[in-house]
């Protein structure tokens, strides 16, 4: 007798999706799945942004000493901590999640970090032995990139970056470095 046996090796997904496969989620000010609590983040024209992304230069790359050019300060932190697939599910353990299904919306505690749901793919006894779980999908992050990018160029209404508010952001915010060159 033969008995065919089945796996899930990884997930292929975008960036949204990849929220609810992985039970992290993709928006606000900790959304970052690498950074999860150690993430820089901000309000850029109207929506969060990530920034300190230097961090993860070499150390002693010549763009961590320039400030004009980014935010106005040299990057002297190191990269954010990786997580182990171990610690993650021991993370996901330890927390209580709502039940699945619709509930009355709550906040979610500071100790849930990014965690919406704990995803089912942990249930599978090899899963937190993976050492890649979900994969982004490049047609659609390079699509949503080539949109901007046109849309930006070209200035179509609608699809532009360009912006009064980006613009204000920009002499404002945390990329003031680039009005100064």
């Amino acid at each position: 007798m033969f008995t065919l046996r089945a796996a899930i090796m990884w997930t292929v997904n975008d960036f949204p999706a990849y929220a609810m496969v992985s039970g992290g989620s993709t928006k606000g000010y900790m959304a970052c799945p690498i950074c999860t609590e150690d993430v820089t983040s901000g309000w850029h024209a109207g929506k969060v942004c990530y920034f300190g992304h230097r961090r993860w230069l070499p150390w002693d790359h010549e763009w961590r000493e320039k400030d004009k050019g980014f935010d106005g300060n040299t990057e002297r932190r190191l990269r954010p901590r990786e997580w182990s697939s171990d610690e993650i599910l021991e993370q996901l353990n330890r927390l209580d999640f709502a039940p699945f299904g619709k509930t009355v919306s709550r906040t979610r505690p500071s100790t849930h970090l990014n965690w919406t749901h704990k995803p089912m793919f942990f249930e599978l006894p090899y899963w937190s032995k993976l050492k890649l779980r979900h994969n982004l999908d490049v047609m659609h992050v390079e699509k949503n990139v080539f949109d901007t990018l046109v849309g930006t160029i070209l200035d179509i209404k609608g699809k532009t970056k360009d912006t009064i508010k980006a613009r204000l952001d920009l002499e404002n915010g945390h990329t003031k470095g680039f009005m100064d060159e």
